[in-house]
């Protein structure tokens, strides 16, 4: 349907009102529902980036980005430190706290040790070689954010 100069179609009958093509070309109408989720998707979006960009750093020193969250979670816990209180600190579930946990004591960053009047519990340290990657890798990854910032 294509219209002639006079805003009638070349069948004869009149243009539909409204300005359909018109309201095609305006943008969408912003409100706070779509700025609200365009905010958790930017939010998002730099989480991501943040955690390839620290994975990448502290990657030079022998840890994932996640192994290196779970150290530094630990050294703000108060011991005894447990898997539930890990995965509280880093928002994760304790299924996935406890795969990764499991990683990192078999690369020998972090130690199980049961609890004595418990035996189903169990306490998580950080073994020497923990503590050797951890340092440097928190000073990396300390300038990577300064360079963000």
């Amino acid at each position: 349907m294509k219209a002639t100069l006079h805003g009638k179609l070349r069948d004869g009958r009149k243009r539909p009102s409204g300005n359909s093509r018109e309201k095609k070309r305006m943008p969408k109408e912003v409100n706070d529902g779509s700025l609200r989720l365009e905010a958790r998707m930017l939010l998002h979006r730099t989480r991501d980036v943040l955690f390839r960009c620290e994975d990448r750093v502290v990657g030079e020193f022998g840890l994932t980005a996640e192994q290196y969250t779970v150290l530094t979670a630990m050294k703000c816990l108060d011991a005894p430190i447990r898997p539930t209180d890990v995965s509280r600190w880093v928002d994760h579930k304790v299924h996935t706290v406890s795969m990764i946990v499991d990683r990192m004591v078999r690369a020998g960053l972090l130690e199980r040790v049961r609890d004595l009047p418990d035996r189903r519990e169990v306490r998580l340290t950080i073994t020497g070689k923990g503590e050797k990657a951890l340092q440097p890798a928190t000073v990396a990854a300390s300038k990577l954010i300064d360079e963000i910032l």
